[in-house]
C-alpha cells in the first residue's frame, strides 16, 4: 500500500496518487491559494481515494458557508461508499468527517486526537483539531494537542514547521507569550510562507503591547505572506490594531483600504476583520466615511440566514446595525434565535453557545448601535467572563470588552468605567488609548491626582 511523505498508509492506486495528496495537503497547511486547484486535481486522479473526499469535506466545512456544507456531505457520502477500502485511519477521518456534517464539533475534534494517539503524525488530523479547538474556544486543548505529538516529530520530517507555528499559537492563546515567540519564529525561519505561525507572533506583540515591533514584523514578512491566501488579510488587521494603539487613525484606515477591506469580499475572515476593526474606531470617535455600507450590503445579501458560527453572527450584525438596517438586523437576529431553539436537543456544539452568548452579544451590539448604551452595558456585563466558547482569539473578542467600556462611559455609569478601565490598565498597561481614557473617566469624577498621573503615562507611552 502506497503511503505518505510522512510514512502513514493511504488507501491509493499508486504512489503518484498519494504524493498528490502530500502536496495538496501541504498547500492546505500552507494557505497556498492554489490549494483548491491542487483538490481539484486530487480528485480527478484519485476519484477510489478515501482520504481525497476526505479531505475535500474537511475544506468545505472549514470555508464555513451554508451552500459549502451540502457540498461537504456529498464528499462525506462519497467517502462512505468507498469506507470498505479504508485503513483503520482513514475509517476515523471519514467519522470526523461525518460528526462534522453534523455539526459535532467536539465529537470531531475528539476522533481527530484519538487518530493522533496512534498516528502522531498526522498532519492533517492535527492541524484540523487545532482549528476545531480554535472554533470553540478550547485554548488549553488547543495548547496540549500540539505538546503531545510534537515529541514524534523532528525537523526532517515534512511540514515540521508547521506543527511549531500550532504549538505557538496554542502558547499565545494560554498565555505562555515567551515560548509562542520562540516556536513562532522559528517555525517561521523554517518555512516563510507560514502565515498561521507568523499570526501567532503577530499575537504575542500585540498581548504585549510592543506594537512598533509588530509592524515591522509585519511589514518584513508582507512580500512572502501576501502570496498567500485571504488568511494574509487578518495579518494586515493585527499591523492595523497596532496602528490603532499607536493612535495613528489615518494610518489605520489606510491599512483598512489598502489590505483589510479592499473591495467587497464573500469570506468570512474578512467580514468579521472589516467590522470589528470599523467598530474600533468609531468607539474612539473616529469618522469612518460610508465604509460600514459596504460591508453591510454583503452581510444582508448573504449572511442573514448562515449560522455556522456564532462568532461570525456577533459580527455580522455590526454593519447591519451601524447603518440602521434595522430590518435586516432584525432577521440576522431571529435568525440566530430560531437556530438556537430548533436545534436545542441537538448535539450541535454551537447551538448552546449561540443561544448563550451569541445572541446576547449580537443584541448588545445592536443596542449600542441604537444609542441605548445602558442596555449594551447590561447585556454584557453578565456573560464578560463566558465568551471562551464563542470562538476567536482574545485580540478577536476584545472588541466586545472595549464594547462595554464605551458603552458604561456613554450611558454615564462612570464608575463602572472606571473599574473596567482600571482592569484593563492592569491587563494592558503599555496602552496608551487605555491611560488616556481612564485620564478621562477619573476626571469626570473628580480625582484630579489620579487623572494627571494616567494621562502623563498616556503620552510616555504614546510618545515612545
Amino acid at each position: 500500500m502506497p503511503a505518505d511523505c510522512r510514512g502513514l498508509a493511504v488507501t491509493a492506486s499508486s504512489a503518484d496518487e498519494a504524493e498528490l495528496l502530500d502536496a495538496t495537503v501541504h498547500a492546505y497547511l500552507s494557505n497556498d491559494p492554489g490549494t483548491g486547484e491542487l483538490l481539484g486535481k486530487l480528485m480527478l486522479r484519485a476519484p477510489e481515494m478515501p482520504m481525497a473526499h476526505c479531505l475535500r469535506g474537511f475544506l468545505l466545512n472549514l470555508a464555513g458557508r451554508a451552500s459549502d456544507l451540502g457540498r461537504a456531505r456529498e464528499s462525506l457520502a462519497a467517502a462512505d461508499r468507498l469506507i470498505a477500502r479504508a485503513n483503520e485511519r482513514e475509517r476515523r477521518h471519514i467519522e470526523a468527517l461525518r460528526a462534522w456534517c453534523d455539526g459535532e464539533l467536539t465529537r470531531a475534534t475528539a476522533l481527530f486526537e484519538e487518530i493522533l494517539i496512534d498516528h502522531p503524525r498526522d498532519v492533517l488530523a492535527f492541524r484540523l483539531a487545532h482549528y476545531l479547538h480554535f472554533f470553540v474556544g478550547a485554548i488549553v486543548e488547543m495548547r496540549d494537542s500540539a505538546a503531545r505529538v510534537l515529541s514524534s516529530w523532528e525537523e526532517s520530517v515534512p511540514d515540521y514547521g508547521y506543527v511549531l507555528g500550532c504549538r505557538a499559537f496554542g502558547l499565545e492563546e494560554t498565555g505562555d507569550y515567551a515560548a509562542a515567540e520562540a516556536f513562532g519564529r522559528r517555525a517561521v525561519e523554517l518555512n516563510a510562507d507560514d502565515v498561521w505561525a507568523g499570526h501567532a507572533v503577530c499575537h504575542v506583540l500585540e498581548m504585549q503591547g510592543r506594537h512598533r515591533e509588530g509592524i515591522d514584523w509585519v511589514n518584513h514578512h508582507e512580500n512572502a505572506w501576501a502570496e498567500r491566501n485571504a488568511f494574509a488579510n487578518h495579518v494586515w488587521w493585527h499591523r492595523s490594531l497596532y496602528y490603532l494603539e499607536l493612535e495613528e487613525h489615518d494610518a489605520v484606515l489606510d491599512q483598512y483600504d489598502r489590505y483589510v477591506w479592499r473591495g467587497p469580499s464573500d469570506d468570512n475572515l474578512d467580514i468579521t476583520n472589516a467590522a470589528a476593526l470599523l467598530l474600533r474606531l468609531d468607539m474612539l470617535g473616529v469618522d469612518v466615511g460610508d465604509r460600514w455600507h459596504q460591508i453591510a450590503g454583503v452581510v444582508a445579501e448573504t449572511r442573514l440566514d448562515e449560522r455556522t458560527r456564532p462568532f461570525n453572527d456577533a459580527h455580522f450584525i455590526m454593519p447591519l446595525a451601524m447603518t440602521g438596517r434595522r430590518t435586516e438586523s432584525d432577521a440576522l437576529l431571529a435568525s440566530m434565535r430560531g437556530h438556537a431553539e430548533a436545534h436545542l436537543n441537538e448535539a450541535m456544539t454551537i447551538v448552546p453557545t449561540l443561544r448563550d452568548i451569541g445572541v446576547p452579544l449580537a443584541e448588545a451590539v445592536r443596542a449600542y448601535a441604537d444609542g441605548d448604551y445602558a442596555r449594551a452595558v447590561d447585556t454584557i456585563m453578565p456573560i464578560r467572563y463566558r465568551l471562551l466558547p464563542l470562538g476567536g482569539s482574545w485580540a478577536q473578542r476584545d472588541v466586545f470588552a472595549r464594547l462595554l467600556i464605551e458603552s458604561a462611559r456613554r450611558s454615564g455609569r462612570t464608575r463602572l468605567a472606571r473599574a473596567l478601565l482600571a482592569e484593563r490598565a492592569a491587563l494592558k498597561p503599555t496602552s496608551g488609548p487605555t491611560w488616556k481614557m481612564y485620564a478621562s473617566v477619573l476626571d469626570q469624577l473628580g480625582d484630579a491626582a489620579g487623572a494627571t498621573a494616567a494621562r502623563e503615562r498616556a503620552g510616555q507611552l504614546l510618545a515612545a
